[in-house]
C-alpha cells in the first residue's frame, strides 16, 4: 500500500538528522488528512525562517503571503500537484527575500496576479499559473530566478516585470497568453532565454538593457547533432531560416520596444533575439556551458514537480536534466535530502509518477484587444508600456537566386548522439525499466510534442525500431492516445509509418518503423521534378487513409518522414478524424496554423475539415518545397490567419521560375473555397501522374 504524503515528510526528517546537518531547519505539512496544518497560510504563520513547507495534492481555497523565508513545495501525492485557487486577491505574494515556490497549479484569479513578487533572490520553479490576468508579476524585484513554469491563458501578461533588474527568466513556456512577457523601462539587466513564446503577442518591452540570450557558448544537441552556440528563445512567430542546421535562426528576432514599430532604443540600436531557437526548447537536450567560455552565471532551478513514483529509475534521476552547473540553491534546503527520501517511497510503492507534459507546436490562441493603459499594476497609464499592441507587418523574402543543388537530407544517426547522455544509467532516465527485456542498443532520439522518441534494436528479430513513450497521462489523454494509435495501427501504405506495437503494459508506448530523416531538415527549394516525385508519395498515402475512412489534418513537414531513398512516410495522425460513422471519433481538435485550411481556421465561413482540408495542406507543403517560402506569413497569429482566409498567394513561378510547370496544380489545391479544390486526393494522385507521363516524354 503507498505510503501516505505525511510519512514522506517524516522520512525526510529523519534523513536530515542521519545527515548530520547542522542546519535547524523544520519541516511543516500541509494537507487535508493528518498532516501538521489544513490550510497553506496557516503553515507559514508557524513557521520559523529557513523552514519548509510540503504541501499535499489537493485545492487550496486561500491567499498565499509568504512574509519570511521559506521554500514552499508542492508534493503531488497522487492525484496531480497542489492547487491554490482563491476567492478574490493575488494567489501567492511574496514579501520576503530569499523564498522558493515550486509545484503548485495556481489559477483563477483574472483580475490580479498569480504569483506577486516584490522581494530578492526567490526561486520560482515548476508550477503552472493558468487563466490569471498576469501569471507572475515583479515589482522592485532583483535576482529572482524564474525557471521551468508553464504559463498559460493569461488575459493580460504571463510574465510582467515593472522596476525590476537582474532577474533570470529562464525555461518557461508562455502559451495562449495575450502578451507573453512585458517589462518596462525602468526594469534592466535582466536575462530572458530558453523559453517558449507563443502567444498572441509574444513580447513588448520598453528596456534597453535587457539581454535575450543565454551570454555564454552553450553545448547542446539538436536533431541529433552536437551543436555550440549562445541560447535565445523560442518566438512562435520567428520565420527565419536555419541554413546550417544548428537549430538557432540565422536573424536575428526584433524585439517591440514599447510603441516604436522597429525596435529601435534612442540610439538607433536595434532590441533583438540574436540566437532565437528554430524549434521550442523540448528539441535541444544535453545544455551544458562550454568550458571556457564566460557569460551568465547559471543559477540553480528547482527541479520539475513529480508523482510520488511506483517504480524508481525516471523520477529520482530525472532531475538531473537540469542542464547548467549550479550554485546550491537555498541555505539549509536538503534538496538531496528530498530526492533520497523520495527515491525510498518508490521502493515502497507509491502512486504512479507524472511527468508534466510541455506545451509544443503551434497554437490556437483566440486574439485579445488590451487597452494600452493597462500594462502597469499601478495607474500610470500616460507612461504606459502599451503604447500599440499593434505588430508590424513581416513579408516573406523571396528568394532571388535558388542555391545550386539541395543539401542532403539530415539524418538522424544510428546510435545515440554524441554527449547526449554520459552513461547508459542516465540514459534510462526517460525510457521504462519495463521495456529493456524487449529492446537492445537503446538510443535516444528527442522529445516531441507529447512523446519521448528512441531508437532500438527488437531483441526478437534485430530490427531497428522506434519507440515512442507518451510523457504524461490523465483520463482524456489515454483515451485519446489509445484510440487515435489503434487507428493509425490498421493503416498498412508504403508512405505511412508503420505502428507495429500498442500497448499500455507494462507501461504505454508504441513501436514503429524507424526512419531517419524529415522533410522538414530538407533544405529548401529542391527541384520541382524530385519535389513532384515526394509531393506524390504523400498524396498516395492520403488517398489510401481517406478510402480507410481517415483524414490526417495536420499534413506539414515536420509529419512527413524521409528514408535515405527520399520515400516520404506521413507520421503523426494523433489529429486525424475518423470519417466512418461507426468509429469513435478523435477527442483532439488541432492544427499548425502555417498549413491550416481555411475550414479549420473558419469553419463557419468554410464549413467542416474534410479529404479536401488535406489536399489544402498538401498544396502548402508543395508551395514550400518549391519556393522555400510558405504561402501565407505574418508577425502575429491574427495576420497569418486573415492572410489564410483573405489574402491570394504569390504564384510559385515569381520565386522559382521552373514551378511554372506545377503552379496550376499548386494554387488549385490552395483555393480558399473547398469546392474549387481537387475533390479528393486521388484526383490530384491523377494530375500529378500526367505531369510525370508529360515530363518523362
Amino acid at each position: 500500500m503507498p505510503a501516505p504524503p505525511r510519512i514522506a515528510l517524516l522520512l525526510i526528517i529523519a534523513l536530515c538528522a542521519v545527515s548530520g546537518s547542522s542546519v535547524a531547519a523544520a519541516e511543516h505539512s500541509v494537507g487535508q488528512n493528518g498532516a501538521d496544518f489544513p490550510t497553506i497560510q496557516a503553515a507559514i504563520d508557524s513557521s520559523s525562517p529557513g523552514d519548509t513547507i510540503a504541501v499535499e495534492s489537493g485545492t487550496y481555497a486561500e491567499n498565499v503571503r509568504l512574509d519570511k523565508k521559506v521554500s514552499l513545495i508542492g508534493l503531488d501525492s497522487g492525484t496531480g500537484g497542489p492547487v491554490i485557487d482563491p476567492q478574490a486577491g493575488n494567489t501567492v505574494e511574496i514579501l520576503a527575500d530569499n523564498c522558493a515556490v515550486h509545484g503548485f497549479v495556481i489559477k483563477n484569479r483574472a483580475l490580479l496576479s498569480g504569483i506577486r513578487i516584490v522581494s530578492s533572490g526567490n526561486t520560482i520553479g515548476g508550477n503552472t499559473l493558468t487563466a490569471d490576468a498576469q501569471g507572475i508579476l515583479l515589482i522592485g524585484a532583483a535576482g529572482n530566478t524564474i525557471a521551468g513554469n508553464t504559463i498559460t491563458e493569461s488575459s493580460r501578461f504571463g510574465i510582467t516585470l515593472e522596476n525590476s533588474h537582474d532577474n533570470l527568466i529562464d525555461d518557461n513556456t508562455l502559451s495562449k497568453n495575450s502578451v507573453g512577457i512585458a517589462i518596462d523601462e525602468f526594469s534592466s539587466a535582466n536575462q530572458v532565454f530558453r523559453n517558449n513564446f507563443e502567444s498572441t503577442q509574444n513580447v513588448i518591452s520598453k528596456s534597453q538593457t535587457t539581454v535575450w540570450d543565454s551570454s555564454a557558448r552553450l553545448s547542446y544537441t539538436y536533431l541529433g547533432k552536437k551543436e555550440q552556440s549562445r541560447m535565445g528563445n523560442y518566438w512562435s512567430d520567428y520565420r527565419g531560416k536555419d541554413k546550417n542546421g544548428d537549430g538557432i535562426g540565422d536573424t536575428s528576432y526584433m524585439i517591440l520596444l514599447g510603441g516604436a514599430r522597429k525596435g529601435q532604443n534612442d540610439q538607433g540600436q536595434a532590441i533583438m533575439d540574436s540566437f532565437p531557437l528554430m524549434d521550442p526548447k523540448e528539441y535541444y537536450s544535453a545544455i551544458t556551458p562550454v568550458s571556457g567560455t564566460t557569460g551568465t552565471t547559471y543559477r540553480t532551478t528547482l527541479p520539475p514537480p513529480t508523482r510520488l513514483p511506483t517504480t524508481t529509475p525516471p523520477v529520482v534521476t530525472i532531475a538531473t536534466r537540469t542542464p547548467y552547473q549550479p550554485v546550491p540553491f537555498g541555505t539549509g534546503i536538503p534538496w538531496g535530502t528530498i530526492a533520497l527520501a523520495i527515491a525510498l517511497l518508490a521502493v515502497a510503492g507509491a502512486a504512479r509518477y507524472l511527468v508534466r507534459q510541455r506545451f509544443s507546436g503551434e497554437r490556437k490562441v483566440k486574439p485579445a484587444e488590451i487597452p494600452a493603459d493597462t500594462f502597469l499594476s499601478s495607474p500610470r497609464s500616460e507612461d504606459s508600456l502599451l503604447d500599440s499592441l499593434t505588430v508590424p507587418p513581416v513579408t516573406v523574402p523571396r528568394p532571388e537566386t535558388l542555391p545550386p543543388s539541395p543539401a542532403a537530407v539530415t539524418t538522424l544517426p544510428d546510435t545515440e548522439p554524441t554527449g547526449a547522455y554520459t552513461s547508459a544509467a542516465e540514459q534510462k532516465n526517460y525510457f521504462p525499466k519495463e521495456l529493456e527485456n524487449k529492446y537492445t542498443e537503446i538510443a535516444y532520439v528527442g522529445r516531441g510534442g507529447i512523446a519521448w522518441v528512441f531508437s532500438a534494436l527488437r531483441k526478437t528479430d534485430g530490427r531497428k525500431v522506434a519507440v515512442k513513450i507518451p510523457i504524461s497521462f490523465d483520463e482524456m489523454t489515454g483515451r485519446s492516445f489509445l484510440n487515435e494509435i489503434k487507428a493509425w495501427e490498421t493503416l498498412r501504405h508504403p508512405n505511412i509509418v508503420e505502428v507495429s506495437a500498442v500497448n499500455i503494459l507494462p507501461v504505454p508506448y508504441v513501436e514503429m518503423e524507424f526512419v531517419p530523416g524529415s522533410l522538414e531538415a530538407l533544405e529548401k527549394p529542391i527541384p520541382v521534378w524530385k519535389t513532384v516525385h515526394i509531393i506524390k508519395g504523400i498524396t498516395d498515402a492520403l488517398s489510401y487513409a481517406h478510402s480507410h475512412g481517415f483524414i490526417h489534418r495536420d499534413i506539414k513537414p515536420h509529419n512527413i518522414l524521409l528514408t535515405e531513398a527520399l520515400v516520404p512516410k506521413v507520421t503523426d495522425w494523433g489529429m486525424s478524424k475518423v470519417l466512418a460513422s461507426d468509429v469513435k471519433k478523435s477527442s483532439i481538435a488541432g492544427f499548425s496554423l502555417s498549413y491550416a485550411a481555411p475550414e479549420q481556421v473558419s469553419p463557419s465561413d468554410y464549413g467542416r475539415t474534410d479529404e479536401r482540408t488535406d489536399v489544402y495542406q498538401i498544396g502548402v507543403v508543395f508551395y514550400e518545397l518549391v519556393t522555400g517560402s510558405i504561402p501565407f506569413g505574418g508577425e502575429s497569429i491574427v495576420e497569418v490567419g486573415n492572410a489564410i482566409l483573405r489574402e491570394k498567394p504569390i504564384p510559385p513561378s515569381e520565386y522559382n521560375p521552373d514551378a511554372s510547370a506545377v503552379e496550376k496544380i499548386i494554387l488549385k489545391c490552395l483555393e480558399k473555397d473547398p469546392a474549387e479544390r481537387y475533390p479528393s486526393a486521388a484526383e490530384l494522385l491523377d494530375a500529378l501522374s500526367r505531369y510525370l507521363d508529360e515530363d518523362d516524354e
